[in-house]
């Protein structure tokens, strides 16, 4: 956690320890990109009880396989949260009962990035895997950071550590914009149920479990959070800050540093920022464009962690929450994580204090921060942003709904409902499994002719106004009627229509979310119909397979191509929440 030259990748995360398989797993985001979603069932898949030599052998089975393994998955995201895919895929049907549209009680965003997966080994006894965090679903490049701990739930006594996570897993079903069939919210709970009995233990060398806690869970909880532990110099690291945020944690007496994006701490008045010793961001050297062919993905600080030394000890906060009121205040659902360990010498190379921190790396990539005075708010531009924030809380809430109708060979995909914008603002939809060129204007009801792999709940929306302001592009999963039986099957039945295709897919899959990042940019047109790289690839394909069964399971990069960067590393978050 605290060297830069330490890497990790999010698939490793749902890896299962050898012996175990995955048996469910549970997933909170504030953004997801579908694309990335449709990777990480090939973390399941990989360890499949039927093993990949007979998966292999019939590609409808793999394919199969690939199904019943995204039905091991939950992920909860927030409403607005769906980015719209650069690319338009049948095989987006397959997600459809995994992904769940949240709404946070407090009116403000779900931000969580919580992680839990349950694996069981041959005997059927539970593991159970916690990553708090501060990565999205996303391919997004960025400095993250992630702590991840697993252990056995035991006896019946409640771990009061645990209780943290375990509220979250029980609250969150009930946050679902529309309500969840039992046998989902029956397996959350009974996943928090033996959360609840299970304690995490920290990293090496930490005091104690991990310990967990939940804010924003409740709609008015009352009370601001802010770090319990009380020291004597604190470290606060988040990509978005306001002065109410920041006024929480300058009660903590002695040297004060706070390291945040130079965007972020513009728009802070000067007094705001007086009472922190050193105020960093970082340095144009740590956001150097990759050799990887990803540069399309630009990386900056998305870590979000609090370090307060206090005595001999330091304790750490890592999550999700940025240092604003929206966080702290409990508008935002989000999860802490806190570990303590001994503060140890700088220059030992062990130890959990702040200048550890400094010596492993992470500060030496920061710069001190100046204020560019040419920054000026532009009120114009400023309104025009707040309009297309109430166009979206008025898309969410409306009540549009999708039909399908049988019509030969094509079916009628219908949009219905009724949504009243906000004046000046346009707005365009269409189906993510078509291309964004047959976007119509949102004036329900409007109609696609679709082939019956096609048909999909989840609708592209983008938001826009005459002002030069970004768009707001978003996806909605709207509940259907009519929808046909054997759909999925049929998609899957589109996909390996030709050896070219099923084996380009599978390779890519194989490349984990590196490898299924640069084939949707690779095949730009996104279509699932069409031509696809010539060549089999196979030679490439076997390597790729050895790779994998080699690297065995829970072995780092096994089936995968490592992230960019060190634990404090991940992808660019669409992070608007405060």
């Amino acid at each position: 956690m605290l060297s830069p030259d330490q890497r990790t990748v999010a698939m490793d995360m749902l890896r299962p320890p050898a012996g175990y398989r995955i048996d469910q797993a549970v997933l909170t985001t504030y953004s997801l990109d579908l694309d990335v979603l449709l990777a990480l069932p090939l973390a399941v898949l990989a360890h499949s009880d039927r093993g990949v030599d007979e998966l292999l052998a019939d590609p409808l089975l793999l394919l199969e396989a690939l199904r019943e393994a995204g039905e091991r998955l939950n992920v909860f995201v927030d409403e607005t949260g769906i980015a719209v895919p650069h690319t338009n895929r049948a095989l987006y049907a397959l997600l459809e009962d995994c992904v769940h549209p949240v709404r946070a009680p407090g009116g403000g965003a779900f931000h969580p990035k919580v992680w839990v997966v349950r694996f069981v080994d041959e005997a059927g006894q539970p593991l159970i895997r916690a990553a708090v965090s501060s990565r999205n679903l996303t391919f997004d490049r960025s400095w993250d950071v992630a702590l991840v701990s697993e252990s056995e739930p035991a006896g019946r006594r409640k771990i009061p550590e645990s209780r943290g996570l375990t509220e979250l897993l029980r609250a969150v079903p009930g946050f679902a914009v529309r309500e969840l069939p039992s046998a989902i919210t029956g397996a959350v709970e009974a996943l928090a149920d033996e959360v609840a009995r299970t304690t995490f233990p920290g990293p090496e060398r930490c005091h104690g479990p991990v310990v967990y806690q939940a804010l924003g869970l409740a709609a008015d909880s009352g009370r601001r959070w802010k770090p319990d532990a009380v020291g004597r110099n604190l470290l606060a690291v988040a990509p978005f800050v306001n002065r109410t945020g920041l006024a929480q944690l300058v009660e903590v007496k002695g040297e004060r540093t706070l390291v945040s994006r130079r965007e972020a701490l513009d728009e802070l008045p000067a007094e705001s920022l007086a009472e922190w010793d050193s105020v960093l961001v970082l340095s144009e050297a740590a956001m150097d464009e990759p050799e990887d062919g990803t540069a399309n993905r630009p990386s900056d600080l998305h870590a979000k962690m609090i370090a307060v030394e206090h005595g001999k000890l330091a304790t750490w906060f890592v999550g999700s929450a940025n240092l604003t009121a929206a966080a702290f205040g409990g508008r935002n659902v989000e999860v802490i994580a806190a570990i303590t360990g001994a503060r140890g010498k700088a220059d030992s190379g062990k130890g959990y204090g702040i200048g550890r921190f400094r010596e492993a790396g992470f500060l030496n990539l920061c710069e001190p921060y100046h204020r560019d005075e040419r920054v000026k708010n532009d009120d114009q531009l400023d309104q025009a942003r707040r309009l297309l924030e109430d166009a979206r809380a008025a898309l969410v809430s409306s009540e549009l709904t999708v039909r399908c109708r049988s019509g030969g060979e094509a079916w009628r995909w219908v949009l219905e409902g009724e949504l009243a914008l906000p004046s000046g603002v346009s707005a365009e939809a269409w189906p993510v499994s078509v291309g964004e060129d047959q976007a119509r204007e949102l004036a329900p009801p409007l109609e696609w002719s679709l082939p019956l792999s096609r048909l999909t709940t989840f609708v592209a929306v983008r938001l826009s106004v005459e002002a030069n302001v970004d768009d707001i592009r978003l996806v909605l999963k709207l509940p259907a009627t009519g929808m046909p039986a054997g759909r999925v099957a049929q998609v899957l039945r589109s996909l390996i229509d030709s050896p070219e295709r099923f084996l380009t897919f599978l390779r890519a899959l194989l490349g984990g979310l590196e490898g299924l990042a640069d084939w949707m940019d690779n095949d730009g047109n996104g279509a699932w119909q069409g031509e696809w790289a010539a060549g089999l690839a196979g030679e490439t394909l076997l390597e790729d397979l050895l790779r994998d069964r080699v690297a065995g399971p829970g072995a780092p990069g096994a089936g995968a191509a490592p992230d960019r960067g060190p634990a404090l590393d991940g992808r660019r978050q669409r992070d608007r929440a405060g």
